[in-house]
């Protein structure tokens, strides 16, 4: 269902009604010449943003609605400007009757799924098959059921507008844009203890502290391998496994799962918004770490019908859509809101968000699966939530869990 024909002042224009009636009341009343002329002055520039809006919106309602527009590109790194083309075909070549001071635009309506919008105006009148470029400031899969021909006055009093018809963009109501997100600067460190049946067999490894003997830990390693000694007089803490083949093992799978639940006991819906971007940002550099050294990589998250699997320009692609769940107590919206099902056969990172609750998707899931769990938090505040997080679920059997401060 789509919106029908609307017209309607703005809080300016309603404020200026008031003006004018108070105005026109109180001349009549007082019998002051000056207070009845600026009521006059007033009522007039109403009538006329009214009048003149419904006349250009009557004029041009047919034309109007033979307007189309196409993005070039559907997929956008997040801060990066979407191009758009307006297509006239339909409508024809001439330009569209105005009236002065009066403002004929065509309007683009963007939503994610978890509230963030994008609304861009723009001269239907631009040259043939002109490009039309805006921000897109921010990550996520941006949908739009239609968009507006917008009629209004200069001063924004009053408006009119034609929602045009949703065959004009998109048959299957797929995004219309999905801004990507960009890959962390570093990639969190990955200590993987979970899954990862399918390795290489019989490795031989030499025993030995000494550092050119050994190289970086990468999930799918036998833990058993890693040198502890060294771990502690490592400026980096990174970890480190005996030397025993150049490379990771050839078949060795990551799953990183994004829990996108927001606590707002923790969370503003802005910050849980930019809280599941930074979850997003450092599954993808993940992906690509490990993707580079020869690891196959798969992505999933909250709400998510399944795992992606595929390049890092398809995985990024993914995690344009996870957007950002308030926490609820409702089992029906629970319930469309689960991590989706992975093999067992492979190891299972989960990223996550400090809460206040061990109830949700994340929850659920880690009564079927054994997986590694890190919360990431950026700021003081949420430390000691973190900690708590961490206290509560590495008590589950199972379960290997820490916390990560992002930005230090």
């Amino acid at each position: 269902m789509h919106e029908s024909t609307g017209s309607r002042p703005s809080d300016l224009g309603i404020f200026l009604f008031i003006l004018t009636i108070l105005a026109l009341g109180a001349g009549a009343l007082r019998k002051e010449l000056a207070l009845t002329l600026v009521g006059g002055v007033f009522l007039v520039v109403l009538a006329f943003s009214v009048i003149a809006a419904l006349i250009l919106g009557g004029i041009h309602s047919k034309r109007a609605r033979l307007l189309s527009s196409r993005f070039l590109n559907r997929n956008i790194p997040a801060g990066k400007n979407a191009e758009v083309i307006l297509n006239r075909d339909k409508a024809g070549k001439g330009r569209f009757f105005r009236l002065p001071g009066i403002l004929i635009r065509y309007e683009i309506r963007l939503t994610t799924r978890d509230g963030r919008e994008i609304r861009h105006l723009f001269d239907p009148d631009g040259k043939e098959e002109a490009s039309y470029s805006f921000p897109v400031p921010e990550r996520g899969a941006y949908y739009g059921e239609a968009d507006r021909f917008f009629i209004g006055d200069i001063l924004g009093l009053f408006r009119f507008y034609l929602p045009l018809p949703s065959d004009s963009w998109s048959a299957d109501k797929s995004p219309r844009i999905l801004a990507l997100p960009q890959a962390a600067a570093e990639p969190i460190p990955v200590y993987i203890l979970s899954g990862g049946e399918s390795q290489r067999q019989n490795v031989r490894y030499q025993r030995t502290d000494n550092l050119i003997d050994h190289r970086p830990y990468v999930p799918g390693d036998d833990p058993r391998r890693i040198n502890w000694k060294l771990y502690g007089h490592a400026p980096s803490n990174e970890l480190f496994v005996r030397e025993g083949e150049p490379e990771p093992p050839p078949h060795s799978r990551l799953i990183v799962l994004v829990d996108t639940l927001t606590d707002p006991a923790l969370y503003s819906p802005a910050a849980g918004r930019r809280s599941v971007d930074l979850l997003c940002e450092n599954a993808l550099a993940i992906a690509l770490e490990y993707q580079h050294r020869g690891m196959e990589l798969s992505i999933g998250y909250t709400g998510g019908s399944s795992i992606t699997e595929g390049t890092g320009a398809e995985l990024a692609e993914a995690l344009a859509y996870p957007a950002a769940q308030l926490l609820t107590k409702f089992p029906a919206q629970s319930a469309q809101t689960e991590l989706p099902a992975s093999p067992t056969d492979r190891g299972i990172l989960i990223l996550a968000l400090p809460r206040t609750t061990t109830e949700g998707a994340l929850d659920r899931f880690l009564k079927k699966q054994t997986v590694d769990l890190a919360f990431l938090y950026e700021d003081d505040r949420l430390e000691e939530a973190a900690q708590t997080c961490v206290r509560l679920y590495s008590q589950r059997a199972g379960v290997h869990v820490r916390q990560i401060r992002l930005g230090t």
